[in-house]
């Protein structure tokens, strides 16, 4: 497999490596991410789903800042799973954190299970956006919260190398007006927050 396809799916021992460097480089994307939901007046979720859990950084990082609430992450790389439950073994053992093969497509959740998900540099990825988004917002309760996050959206500057970069390796990242547009329509009050030096967004809905 190359290099490229193993940022969508990873396997083996490449995949594992790539996953460890995902890791670390979204780090602090992530938290800047989780920071956007902070102001949110009464987010205290009891259930939350990280859908493309990757190496499981996303899921420590909520159960750091949400210890009453239990974790879920889904993957759609076996490898990913391993090292999200390998990476989390105490909080895994002590019923804080867990994981599975699955799809955002097909969710192994009933509706409206969680109070919060979040998808961290996932999204382009998804089949059918538009239908994975509605799929995901009814796993959420009346008032839950969906958080998504990209490091790259289309600022009027980088169009072109991000549309070669989409291509090589098989991302649909589209302007951040049509994801919100995408969310709204999946029943969630959007809001876009951007951090412009850095080009990263966060969409921040919540179901109405």
């Amino acid at each position: 497999m190359a290099k490229e396809d193993q940022y969508r799916n990873p396997q083996g021992d490449e995949g594992r490596k790539v996953i460890e460097e995902m890791n670390e480089h979204h780090r602090e994307l992530t938290s800047w991410g989780l920071g956007q939901i902070s102001a949110i007046e009464g987010l205290r979720p009891k259930k939350i789903l990280d859908i493309g859990c990757g190496g499981g950084n996303c899921l420590r990082m909520l159960t750091t800042r949400y210890p009453n609430a239990h974790a879920d992450g889904i993957d759609i790389s076996e490898e990913a799973v391993k090292v999200t439950l390998d990476r989390n073994a105490v909080y895994h053992s002590w019923g804080k954190i867990d994981a599975q093969v699955a799809s955002v497509s097909d969710l192994p959740f009933p509706e409206k299970s969680f109070d919060l998900v979040t998808a961290i540099e996932t999204y382009f990825f998804w089949p059918d956006l538009e239908k994975d988004l509605a799929h995901a917002a009814s796993r959420l309760k009346e008032g839950g919260v969906m958080l998504i996050v990209s490091e790259q959206y289309p600022n009027g500057k980088n169009d072109e190398a991000l549309k070669e970069a989409c291509l090589k390796y098989g991302m649909n990242i589209l302007p951040n007006e049509e994801v919100a547009s995408l969310m709204e329509k999946a029943g969630l009050k959007t809001q876009t927050f951007t951090n412009e030096d850095k080009n990263w967004v966060a969409f921040v809905g919540v179901r109405q």
